[in-house]
Formats: structure tokens, sequence, C-alpha cells
């Protein structure tokens, strides 16, 4: 198995053009392809239908044979959420506030491919991890809020603009929080610009989100 995931990580590495891409994007295809995998046949054919309706489609399967099509827009899917970033990428995007939801009404909507804020506060979230942490309760919306409200919305009888809007986000996201590329510091009142690097792990139980700090830093 550990063979198999080795050779499907250097494949999609070989499908980014560039090396700051490779690093990035190459995580989240791989969180992608595992979880394409496990699509039930009925499921995944409406997937690939819904992800025609991104603008990005025909640039993501341009010169993929039909058979491939699917996977590959899906891969690719995962990364559009970083694309809109870049205007080299994705012209035409506002970036709202950056890192900080700037406080309108606008920061958590879900309208589909019309909105053209690049929400860079969707991608992550800040949780104090102990008393000597900051105590700052997490800004919203952030990744966590959005995997919840995307998740329920997508169930809704919403239009299929929508449905692959929430679609790419959502693999996106939960790629952001599952991947072990993504790392992020524990900050306290002593180390107030961060101390330790750690992994993002996830909290089923709550549906919460949290960085191992004790097991990064070597505290129990």
């Amino acid at each position: 198995m550990l063979r198999i995931l080795a050779v499907v990580t250097v494949s999609i590495m070989l499908l980014v053009t560039t090396p700051v891409q490779a690093w990035f994007d190459g995580g989240h295809m791989v969180v992608a392809y595992i979880a394409y995998q496990k699509l039930a046949p009925v499921t995944r054919a409406r997937v690939d239908g819904l992800l025609k309706l991104n603008p990005m489609y025909s640039a993501w399967t341009k010169g993929v044979t039909q058979k491939r099509k699917g996977l590959v827009a899906f891969l690719r899917a995962a990364t559009w959420p970083d694309c809109i970033k870049q205007a080299t990428c994705a012209p035409g995007y506002t970036s709202d506030g950056g890192d900080i939801p700037p406080g309108n009404p606008t920061d958590n909507q879900n309208i589909g491919y019309v909105d053209k804020l690049m929400h860079k506060y969707w991608h992550f979230v800040d949780l104090p991890d102990s008393a000597g942490s900051p105590g700052e309760p997490p800004k919203v919306p952030n990744a966590q809020t959005e995997i919840l409200l995307l998740a329920h919305d997508i169930g809704k009888n919403e239009s299929d603009d929508i449905k692959s809007y929430d679609v790419v986000w959502l693999e996106h996201l939960v790629g952001d929080v599952h991947q072990p590329l993504h790392s992020t510091s524990r900050f306290t009142k002593n180390h107030p610009h961060g101390e330790t690097l750690c992994l993002f792990v996830r909290s089923p139980a709550e549906m919460s989100f949290m960085h191992i700090g004790m097991a990064c830093s070597g505290t129990s």
C-alpha cells in the first residue's frame, strides 16, 4: 500500500507546473486521489458532472483522455481555492481582508462561482491549546465553520453551480486539515511569535481542530 501511495504521489507531483505548487498542490491532490477512490460509482458520476461547471474545467482536462477526465478534474479541483489567490492562476478575484475575516455579510456567503472573493481566512483555524496561550476565541468564519456549512449546504436543494463550488471548497479544506505537510506553531505568553511546529490533527468527537502542542514540545 505504501509503495502504491508513493507512486501516486510522484505521479501527481509531475502534474504540477512549478516547484512551489509541487509542494502544496501535490499534497492536496494526494488527499483528493484517496478520497476519489472511495467514492461510490453513483456519487463519483455526480461529482464528475458537477466539476464540469468550474470555470477552469477545460484547462484541467485539456489533453486528458475521456476515461481519466473525472479523476484528473477531481485532483485539480482540490487546488482551486489556492489558485484563486494568484492573479496569474485565476485572475479577477479580490482579497477580502487577507487572513482576517473583515466582518462583512459576504464573509461566509455560499453563492457559487459568482463569488469573486478569495476567502483566505477559510483555509485554517487558530485555537489556543492551553491556559498559557492567548485566550482569544478563533475568528469566524474559518476552516472548521466552513467545512460544516458547506457539508450542510451541499445536501440542500441548491443549484448545481453552488453544489460544484461547495465540492471544490470541501475538497480543499478537508485536505488543508488532514494533510501532514500542513503545520502550525504553538503560541504562548512566553512565545508570542510561535514556538514549535506541530502537525494539524482533527478531533472527530468534537468536530474541532487542534494542534498537538504537547507532543511536539515534548511535554505531557
